[in-house]
């Protein structure tokens, strides 16, 4: 087959978009949660999950699908979620797919922004003559995640293709790498194709003739504009120019033994007084990266390992755990057995 499309999750740890948790909460609320006060009780109050320019790291979006799961346990949230999805809950890049001028393009569209939704699996849209397949790989590891997330992708794309199109996506097979689920019925009356579970792959398998149809939504004007605000939003999310985000590339590729602001100046050809102006500017300093830094992986080891508190003070560079507890309490609010538990 011909891969036509591939999304990589890049920077994922503190540059995704916040697309897919807008409809998220959105759905929640319907159910009787407060979106907020959900946000709140796990640590992510600063979110503003209304505005498309958001973004949220890749720990706290598998924190925040982690903590919402606790709700709604053994129904298929993912499938429901993606049922409820609209091109509509995806912002500008909703509206670039929806005046593409066919299938193929608006896949071609939507997977160059993809980020602006924020995937936490590498996809990748394939055909040949007679098939065609989306096929996730698990690259970063999302463990227990990986139904949910799978649920909601795979669904999604089904509704939109639907509200694209105005035709079912007629599905011929779908191969899911995890065991069947207790409401593995829900996949077949979501999906109506033949589901297999325990396979060594995750891929959804359709006609490729799909990709030729004509999408009624064409507008060569809007696509243009809205495509040019992909870029923008893209631009801030993940801007390789901008200091902040370069130094703390430089802190994740050194968990434990974190360069002093000497050696990143010197990194950056300038004196440690220009590198701080410079950090200003952004509103923000190197301590406050480093912080950020370290919060984000300890979140990141607390949810997804088995490490011991003072094992995780240990790597973030920690003299010891009692140091870290009292970040980790200052940085969430919480003791880490605290945010570990929840």
């Amino acid at each position: 087959m011909e891969v036509i499309a591939e999304y990589l999750p890049v920077d994922h740890r503190y540059q995704l978009g916040v697309l897919d948790i807008s409809l998220l909460l959105s759905v929640v609320e319907e159910y009787g949660l407060d979106a907020d006060s959900l946000l709140n009780h796990a640590g992510l109050s600063d979110i503003d999950w209304h505005s498309q320019e958001s973004h949220i790291s890749y720990s706290d979006k598998l924190l925040l699908f982690h903590y919402v799961q606790k709700y709604f346990p053994n129904i298929g949230l993912g499938l429901l979620l993606g049922e409820r999805a609209t091109l509509s809950h995806f912002g500008i890049l909703g509206y670039a797919v929806l005046s593409s001028r066919t299938v193929f393009e608006a896949i071609k569209a939507g997977f160059k922004y993809l980020d602006l939704n924020g995937p936490v699996f590498s996809v990748r849209v394939s055909r040949d003559d007679d098939s065609a397949s989306i096929e996730i790989e698990n690259d970063l590891e999302i463990g227990e995640l990986l139904p949910f997330c799978t649920e909601y992708f795979f669904s999604s794309i089904t509704s939109l293709f639907f509200e694209l199109t105005g035709q079912q996506l007629v599905l011929q097979k779908l191969e899911l790498p995890y065991p069947k689920p207790d409401y593995a019925t829900h996949y077949a009356d979501r999906f109506r194709c033949n589901v297999i579970f325990e396979q060594p792959r995750c891929v959804l398998t359709f006609k490729a003739n799909v990709m030729d149809l004509q999408l009624a939504s064409h507008n060569s004007d809007l696509l243009s504009t809205y495509l040019h605000s992909c870029e923008s939003v893209i631009a801030v999310l993940q801007s390789p120019t901008r200091l902040s985000n370069q130094i703390k590339a430089i802190l994740y590729q050194s968990v434990g033994m974190f360069p002093s602001i000497d050696d990143i100046a010197v990194q950056h050809g300038c004196s440690v007084r220009t590198l701080r102006r410079l950090l200003t500017e952004e509103q923000t300093s190197y301590r406050e990266l480093v912080d950020e830094v370290r919060f984000e992986l300890s979140k990141e080891f607390l949810v997804r390992t088995h490490l011991t508190i003072e094992e995780i003070a240990f790597r973030l560079g920690y003299s010891d755990s009692a140091n870290f507890r009292r970040s980790f309490k200052r940085w969430s609010g919480k003791a880490p057995s605290c945010f570990r538990a929840l």
